[in-house]
């Protein structure tokens, strides 16, 4: 009887034992799937440049080398995708794109995407505003919550969207006589807008 007493009470720890065992490796199986999410964008950078009533878009992503190998081998496929995606974002916005443009860099391992965007800057007086809800609301930025910062160039931001290092780059044309110390009455921008003069 002594001797049942005594493999009940060690074959309690090992069961213990066993069951935060299975506990654990479960906890560390995301860590294997880590490679696969390595292999996916890797990092963003958005540049979006003001000319009269067009915005110049282009967005340079960096990818893992399978899914850059997969997007290279698959360029048609790329191309439609990600236009499909981008102008349904750009219509909840009443914007469109036009003259589009795409580059695969083996180098970089990076594709580089190029358009211009229309319907967002309007012309008022001797004055240009334009409003970027297409850009910063599929990533849940806002020029002012997310504190942009101001330059005689424009605005600009970097920080992580998704777990992805981002930089966003807005550039307003410069104006000669603007020196810069504050955004002033006739250059500005509020959440989603930027203005300037002609």
């Amino acid at each position: 009887m002594e001797a049942k007493g005594i493999l009940k009470q060690g074959a309690f720890p090992l069961l213990l034992m066993v069951m935060l065992l299975s506990i654990m490796g479960g906890c560390t199986a995301p860590d294997e799937l880590s490679p696969a999410k390595e292999e996916g964008e890797i990092r963003r950078v958005v540049e979006v440049e003001a000319d009269g009533l067009t915005l110049h878009y282009l967005r340079q992503s960096f990818w893992g080398e399978e899914r850059f190998s997969n997007y290279s081998a698959n360029q048609a496929q790329f191309r439609a995708d990600f236009k499909e995606q981008f102008e349904q974002e750009l219509d909840l916005s009443n914007a469109s794109a036009s003259g589009y443009s795409f580059s695969f860099d083996r180098a970089t391992q990076s594709t580089l995407i190029g358009c211009d965007i229309n319907d967002t800057i309007s012309e008022t007086g001797s004055k240009y505003r334009a409003r970027f809800e297409w850009l910063l609301e599929p990533v849940g930025l806002d020029f002012i919550d997310d504190d942009f910062k101001e330059s005689e160039r424009g605005l600009s931001w970097e920080g992580v969207i998704k777990g992805i290092p981002v930089s966003v780059i807005v550039e307003l044309p410069t104006i000669d006589s603007f020196v810069y110390e504050a955004w002033s009455d006739s250059i500005g921008h509020c959440h989603a807008h930027a203005w300037w003069p002609k």
